[in-house]
């Protein structure tokens, strides 16, 4: 398989995990409300399918510019409101853990689901258009430098919510 072939290949695979983060978090796919067990499971997924992107994500991508971003504004209220259902909602982090801070910040959950959302949505349109390098790298340049630092925040958050007040929720399977 060529390089491109495997490349569209990934794009393909990613794309399935990421329209299932995007239909969960605006509630396409599911219009109830959203749980804390569930958002676990649905950013682990999206995390892990991304550390399978290759790299470099660079090559072959298209001029940019604002005027093919689609308006996301009516979505991303949406996600941040849906977010609101899932009882946790701030949470106190270091912001990174290689320079240690005097304080920790506060993170924001629903913030989160909004980020991961906003580049998750954003590589699917490009993805749809027939962009493969250039979803790739909305998908793959933003998980490294601002998507993925949401969702391992988001993660460490809501497993250690989970463990603390839904033990049961952590391993359920539901």
């Amino acid at each position: 398989m060529d390089l491109r072939a495997h490349r569209k290949l990934v794009a393909d695979r990613f794309s399935a995990q990421a329209r299932r983060f995007v239909e969960w978090a605006d509630g396409t796919s599911d219009a109830g409300p959203l749980t804390a067990p569930v958002a676990l499971r649905q950013v682990v997924a999206v995390y892990t399918a991304a550390l399978a992107m290759p790299q470099p994500w660079s090559e072959h991508v298209s001029p940019r510019s604002e005027e093919q971003a689609v308006d996301m504004t009516v979505a991303l209220s949406a996600v941040r409101l849906r977010a609101a259902a899932i009882p946790l909602q701030h949470y106190s982090e270091i912001f990174s853990p290689l320079v240690p801070q005097d304080e920790p910040v506060v993170g924001d959950l629903a913030d989160d689901l909004v980020d991961i959302y906003r580049h998750l949505a954003r590589g699917l349109q490009l993805h749809a258009a027939g962009l493969v390098d250039d979803a790739l790298w909305e998908w793959g340049f933003n998980f490294q430098v601002h998507w993925g630092e949401h969702a391992s925040s988001a993660i460490r958050a809501l497993h250690c919510y989970l463990a603390q007040e839904d033990p049961t929720g952590l391993c359920s399977g539901d």
